[in-house]
């Protein structure tokens, strides 16, 4: 009845009951299902809609007979109208009345007389719309059906479905609140909670509800199979997807119903503890086809199958029959017997069934498939308003814009960011060949390039001249990194590049770098966990205090200076240890980020924490360059930026950007909940297990044999190799025993080689990606000889960007994201 959520408004039914034949009008609606004549009120009066439908039925006037039966009022979340309604009326006609059923010759045939009986099997083929009818039916004849389960439905003749009522629970920073005043323990909380649901996203669900059922209270198989089918589910199992879901057997879903059977089939749910039992119901209802609460042997074979399907093992049906005799014999039961929901999930519990935590895990995720649909139609509602001038009707109250985006479209901290304001910047910038940029004050030129009025606007703000003049820190660091990396041969001075010409210069730097941290870190804090950013934008791996590599990058792909880069940079972390200008490197970053703090991002990398640091060398590096108390000023401060930085990125809504890789589902859900990781984070092993995933975890590799030895010594101006080692891999050939572990925790294993943090595959990845609607990952962690690696059928894109990494020979990698494209650049010295 209604396509958009924004459309929705009251309705007026008709239930008319004959009482020479006790039986109902109903109208088969073109899906097949059954439901009362219905039509939208008008002028906000319920009876005169009655009336106009009772003429359009009869065509006569019985506004006498009239009386309500019974009043629905909805909730209507983030809409003008605070709710809804559907008022059914009822109307008992004779025999003769009967006969002057008048309506249009097309819709004649869809109108049927349906007797008590008859209501009853319908409803037990879930061919009625909503199991409201069975209700409306028993409240308007006084009898009872014998057929209907009605005893967990309102027989009210008010009923209210309000935000207490409908809500399962709110689930923020995953403490949940029954909506009934119950624990946070309960079962359904649990489940909401593993499946990452928030109040907010439990809302986008009843709005999307709401639209598909009403005036129905309830969802319908055939609605409910559409959906299915919208996410990707096969046609073949709609139906024992709705027998599964249909936990009251009613033939028809409550909206709490459908928002748990939505969490427990998510497909990164985690599958242990209360939400894996929950899980494991579900799935016993999809197999008992007869709904006699037992698994038939056929039954039970086919569920073995499924499981062994999903640890890629054969489905022959010898292995099969095995593996059923195998598990009837461990729990003791006899062959051929019915399998009892009990003894079923004991099976699972005890590890006697397999491969159940795959099972029944949606093609996509229905969270994510809704909130697309709401923002197309919010969209496309924007484009109809900017484009089409209207006038409001007198009286009538509508959300200003400001209130419109922010309930109907996902919020800035989960979604795309605002497009904010141009304003003209208050320099110019001079580009000559061979010469640094030079920039200027606007507001200096005449009056031929610069009118009056302007120059007075221009005189109010300096912002970009703040960052961007020589004379301002940013650019005074900058600088002074390139004239360290200069080799300068002149009557006045002689320095090789990479060295300073005197310690007081190497002073300087260290006293700017404390400057730009306090500034910067203040702009880290402040953004969230998970950038969310657009293309085009260069992403760029591992540097490891590689200036000459981050130098020979500025040169190629940004040589006017990251500040006029018309892309943007995205640095994957990594920026110290090993190398022998972490300082300068870090000095070089943040006068680029305080340019430049929208379009320069860093993320955080393993070797942004402190333990790492003192371990390999850039605590050393800042020590020995700055001196014992000045060094580790220096250090800290450097650090209480790292401990500030973004641990991920998603650029465009599609891919997926971090240091090391994907999380753990048990463990990050959705990609949303990389937002809840404190702030600072200066210890992330101990504060935050999903921080740690994502700075360590791997692709599945095999380590081989070839080792680097490198050697370090620090002197005040050079820095020579010290003993670290360094293992080169390759692509794997995982291990009998990794792919058990694999396939019993989702694709994930323990990463035996780092010692800490996991190795995922193929299965793992692509489920990451469809719970999020994401298309590939771009990662750093890794050295490749190329620059890059693409693994994991091309899904995953590892990049490295320090080149001749530790006295190697390998090139450095930067990936180019734009226009929907990951192009791949490898630079060679």
């Amino acid at each position: 009845m209604f396509k958009h959520y924004r459309e929705l408004q009251d309705v007026v039914s008709l239930m008319v009951y004959c009482t020479s034949d006790k039986s109902f009008l109903l109208l088969k609606e073109t899906s097949g299902e059954y439901w009362i004549p219905s039509i939208k009120s008008e002028k906000n009066s319920w009876k005169m809609s009655a009336h106009k439908l009772l003429f359009e039925l009869f065509g006569t006037e019985s506004g006498a007979q009239l009386s309500p039966l019974r009043v629905n009022k909805v909730w209507l979340p983030a809409h003008p109208a605070p709710c809804v309604y559907h008022a059914v009326y009822k109307l008992t006609i004779r025999a003769d009345v009967k006969k002057r059923l008048k309506v249009k010759p097309s819709v004649r045939f869809r109108l049927q007389w349906v007797g008590e009986a008859e209501l009853g099997r319908l409803q037990a083929h879930c061919a009625l719309r909503s199991p409201e009818l069975l209700l409306l039916a028993t409240m308007f004849t006084g009898e009872p059906l014998k057929e209907a389960d009605l005893a967990d439905l309102d027989k009210g003749q008010l009923v209210e479905v309000g935000e207490e009522s409908v809500l399962v629970g709110a689930v923020e920073a995953g403490v949940a609140a029954g909506a009934g005043g119950a624990a946070s323990a309960a079962p359904s909380a649990q489940l909401l909670a593993a499946a990452n649901y928030t109040k907010e996203d439990q809302m986008r669900l009843f709005r999307e509800f709401v639209t598909l059922n009403f005036p129905a209270l309830y969802m319908s198989q055939h609605v409910f199979s559409q959906l299915m089918l919208d996410i990707g589910w096969h046609r073949t199992v709609c139906n024992n997807l709705f027998r599964a879901a249909d936990v009251s057997n009613r033939g028809g879903l409550s909206f709490q119903e459908l928002v748990l059977w939505s969490a427990a089939t998510e497909p990164v749910t985690q599958h242990s503890g209360l939400p894996a039992e929950i899980r494991c119901r579900y799935i016993f209802r999809y197999y008992d086809g007869d709904r006699d609460q037992k698994l038939q042997q056929v039954e039970v074979k086919e569920l073995v199958a499924a499981a062994r399907a999903t640890r890629q093992l054969s489905t022959d049906a010898l292995s099969v029959v095995r593996d059923v005799d195998l598990c009837y014999k461990q729990l003791g039961l006899q062959a051929n017997s019915p399998l009892s929901l009990a003894d079923f999930l004991r099976a699972v519990r005890e590890l006697r069934l397999r491969g159940t935590s795959s099972l029944l895990r949606a093609p996509r995720s229905l969270l994510g498939y809704v909130i697309d649909l709401q923002e197309r139609d919010c969209m496309a509602k924007a484009a109809s308003v900017k484009s089409t001038t209207h006038f409001e009707p007198e009286g009538e109250v509508r959300p200003s814009k400001a209130k419109v985006d922010k309930l109907e479209v996902r919020d800035s901290t989960s979604w795309r960011r605002g497009r904010e304001q141009y304003a003209l910047a208050s320099c110019v910038v001079r580009l000559e060949q061979d010469a640094p940029p030079a920039v200027l004050r606007l507001d200096c030129f005449e009056e031929e390039a610069v009118s009056a009025s302007t120059i007075k606007l221009l005189s109010l703000s300096s912002t970009s001249l703040e960052v961007l003049a020589a004379d301002s820190s940013p650019a005074e660091t900058l600088a002074a990194v390139h004239y360290f990396a200069s080799d300068i041969n002149t009557p006045k001075l002689v320095k090789p590049a990479y060295t300073w010409a005197q310690q007081s210069e190497l002073a300087a730097l260290g006293a700017a770098v404390l400057k730009l941290s306090e500034s910067v870190q203040v702009i880290c804090a402040a953004e969230p966990r998970l950038l969310r950013l657009d293309s085009p934008i260069y992403a760029i791996g591992d540097l490891h205090g590689n200036l000459p590599a981050l130098l020979a990058m500025e040169a190629r792909l940004w040589p006017a200076g990251a500040a006029l880069l018309p892309a943007g940079l995205l640095f994957l972390g990594d920026f110290v240890d090993r190398g022998a200008w972490g300082v300068e490197l870090l000095a070089y970053l943040l006068a680029a980020k305080l340019q430049r703090p929208r379009g320069l991002h860093l993320v955080r990398g393993n070797h942004e924490t402190r333990d790492i640091q003192t371990m390999f060398t850039f605590y050393t590096e800042c020590t020995t360059k700055f001196g014992d108390v000045e060094g580790v000023k220096i250090w800290n401060a450097i650090n209480n930026v790292f401990d500030v930085l973004p641990l991920a990125a998603v650029v465009d809504e599609k891919v997926f950007c971090c240091h090391g890789g994907i999380p753990p589902p048990w463990v990050c859900p959705r990609v949303s909940a990389i937002l809840r990781v404190p702030v600072p984070l200066p210890r992330p092993a101990a504060q935050s297990h999903m921080a740690w995933e994502l700075l360590w975890n791997d692709p599945v590799k095999l380590l081989s044999h070839h080792i680097y030895t490198v050697h370090f010594t620090f002197t005040p101006r050079h820095i020579a190799f010290t003993q670290i080692d360094i293992w080169n891999y390759r692509a794997n050939k995982i291990t009998a025993s990794m792919a058990m572990e694999l396939s019993a925790n989702e694709g994930f294993a323990v990463n035996a080689r780092r010692g800490t943090g996991h190795v995922f595959d193929q299965r793992a990845l692509d489920r990451f990606l469809a719970a999020n609607d994401l298309t590939h990952v771009v990662r750093a962690h890794e050295l490749h000889q190329n620059g890059f690696m693409c693994n994991l059928r091309g899904k995953l894109i590892s990049v490295f960007s320090s080149s001749r990494y530790c006295g190697g020979d390998n090139d450095s990698g930067v990936v180019l994201l734009q226009a929907g494209k990951l192009r791949l650049i490898r630079l060679s010295d």
